[in-house]
């Protein structure tokens, strides 16, 4: 005979909470596998994991001697905080739904679950522009239903009402592909729906056990996704993008009205009047954060690549090779290496920007012209690079990561933490270089890695490369470089004076002055003569020329080289990133390079 439940407190839910959660990651990669909607991209499971392991965190901070309305509380700014994709963001939803249901309880009985379930599973609905029947929402109501459904025959048994109302999830599971013809030709249920039963059967196995273990993350075996659910393609637009936007009063309609005007789909705005987080699928992240700004400030941006996450499914080699946005590298040599990139973050006054995202280096230029005021460039957060790992690492990739040096930035200091909780998977690996120096190593550690190279060998290639790899650079006006603060202004006042141009170069991670030039500006002969002393005639050599909205002058350099360095294996221009060409300026040319590895036997 079961025991019977009268009331939840605080701690019953903690540890309620703590066994779902436990249970989701349990099974999160079969969720990934299973997710077909609103686009194939395979992260479903990953996103709702992560979305609850920040309210588990949370509320194993927050002392249990609290209110239950107190703990929900947490739980639902966790929730927000938290939220990955859109079974992450309907969640929130609904735990702001079912904690502003719950007044000033300091426990539940069944009644009260039941009215604090059916608030959320309503409210849940208006998290998403165009609501979807057999989705998340949809199992959420009808669990909801049958909670209710028990309370009014006169159960008020928890145990009874939990029993009952994981059979009507279950059910409501069964039907989604009833319900969502995509679903069905996959045949899938929504995965969605099923992280949400998945979270639930953890809850009913600890309530009949009366224990659950501690939660570990990251133990998971890695397993590949389900390539004939990933068929479909990422949909009509390329990014999955996200942001918080905190004020006063603010209005979810509105809010989700004026996103709705912009070539969009999977939009969802969830929250409160003073926070809300919103989801978005664009082609343009910069558009939806201009939208969000008009209504208060904008916290924890992000947008990924739904293509390059799809793309996976297609990349050679069992390494996958992340950077950051410091290493200047085509994007067509991304595409094709399938090189994954980590975005560092730039501030104009109060308004933040993604590299590459929400500002290319293009307006990045034009910006530094036109404002006074300088621009700080900060470290993609932590939460990036293991967002970024989370996804490789569970498509069943190693992964190296070549990072901005450690000596003038934090951000493969963020990686190395990130790095931390995939034991032994991801390795982090310092250019000691920025720029084309540093996007030079990446290349060549994704190559090794579609020609089938093993971590080991990839990372020891990296090695022997890297004190071989040279980055120069030249700026066109100095005014930049010594308003960032990399750049004595005796400098500039000297150079002024001479009618000269200082060179810089890479020296042990960080970039120093290698010398002066004749003349003012960014003067390619200069530049290319200098770089041409570190090339020796009978080595080929790989080289990536970067330039601040400068492109004549990038091929003007690029045909210096070429005329008296007959032996180059490649040598591709492309738009200097933020990590130097904010400090650069407009009109700069940086070339880095390196001889053609022999390990590398195709090119």
């Amino acid at each position: 005979m079961t025991t019977a439940i009268a009331y939840i407190d605080a701690t019953r839910m903690v540890r309620a909470l703590s066994a779902g959660i436990r249970r989701l990651f349990q099974r999160r990669d079969y969720i990934d596998r299973i997710n077909v909607f609103p686009v194939p991209d395979g992260d479903t499971g990953t996103n709702m994991a992560f979305s609850f392991k920040v309210i588990h965190e949370a509320i194993h901070k927050t002392t249990r001697r609290h209110s239950l309305k107190e703990l929900m509380a947490v739980v639902a700014d966790a929730s927000l905080d938290g939220s990955r994709g859109n079974s992450g963001a309907i969640m929130a939803q609904y735990f702001h739904g079912f904690s502003a249901a719950l007044e000033d309880k300091i426990t539940l009985n069944g009644a009260d679950l039941a009215a604090a379930s059916s608030a959320g599973a309503e409210v849940a609905w208006t998290a998403m522009a165009e609501p979807v029947a057999g989705t998340l929402p949809t199992v959420l109501e009808d669990f909801s239903i049958g909670l209710k459904h028990k309370v009014q025959q006169g159960v008020d048994d928890i145990h009874e009402l939990l029993e009952y109302g994981l059979q009507c999830a279950r059910e409501s599971l069964a039907r989604t592909p009833d319900l969502l013809p995509v679903l069905k030709q996959a045949n899938v249920v929504d995965a969605g729906g099923q992280g949400f039963v998945d979270l639930l059967e953890g809850i009913w196995a600890f309530i009949v056990s009366g224990h659950t273990d501690e939660l570990q993350i990251g133990e998971n075996e890695s397993v590949l996704p389900n390539n004939a659910a990933m068929e479909g393609g990422t949909g009509a637009h390329r990014f999955c993008t996200e942001c918080v936007i905190q004020g006063d009063a603010l209005d979810r309609v509105a809010i989700m009205q004026q996103l709705g005007q912009l070539d969009c789909s999977s939009l969802m705005v969830v929250g409160g009047q003073e926070r809300v987080r919103v989801h978005i699928h664009v082609n343009n992240p910069g558009e939806a954060y201009l939208a969000c700004e008009q209504f208060g400030d904008l916290h924890q941006q992000k947008a990924d690549d739904m293509q390059r996450q799809h793309g996976l499914m297609n990349q050679a080699g069992q390494v996958a090779v992340v950077t950051d946005s410091g290493a200047d590298i085509p994007l067509e040599e991304q595409e094709r290496l399938a090189i994954h990139m980590v975005s560092a973050r730039l501030n104009f006054g109060a308004t933040e920007y993604i590299d590459h995202v929400s500002l290319q280096p293009a307006d990045l230029y034009l910006m530094l012209q036109e404002s006074e005021e300088m621009p700080k460039t900060s470290q993609p957060p932590v939460g990036d690079f293991t967002r970024q790992f989370d996804l490789l690492t569970g498509h069943g990739y190693e992964v190296i990561s070549v990072g901005l040096s450690e000596a003038v930035s934090g951000t493969t200091q963020a990686a190395r933490s990130a790095a931390e909780h995939f034991t032994g998977r991801v390795r982090v690996f310092d250019s000691m270089s920025a720029s084309s120096g540093e996007g030079v190593l990446a290349v060549i550690a994704a190559e090794a890695a579609q020609q089938g190279m093993s971590l080991d060998e990839i990372e020891e290639l990296l090695i022997q490369y890297r004190p071989m790899t040279r980055t120069f650079a030249i700026p066109d006006d100095l005014t930049y470089i010594v308003r960032g603060g990399r750049l004595p202004a005796w400098v500039k006042r000297l150079a002024d004076f001479l009618h000269i141009s200082p060179l810089l170069t890479e020296k042990e991670g960080r970039f120093k002055l290698a010398g002066f030039t004749s003349g003012t500006g960014a003067k390619p002969a200069a530049l290319g003569k200098t770089a041409l002393k570190k090339m020796n005639r009978e080595t080929s050599y790989r080289i990536l020329i970067a330039h601040g909205a400068n492109p004549a002058g990038a091929a003007e350099l690029r045909r210096y080289i070429l005329k008296r360095q007959l032996r180059v294996h490649s040598c591709h221009i492309t738009e200097a990133g933020p990590a130097l060409g904010v400090h650069l300026g407009p009109g700069g040319l940086v070339v880095g390079f390196l001889p053609q590895p022999t390990q590398l036997i195709r090119p």
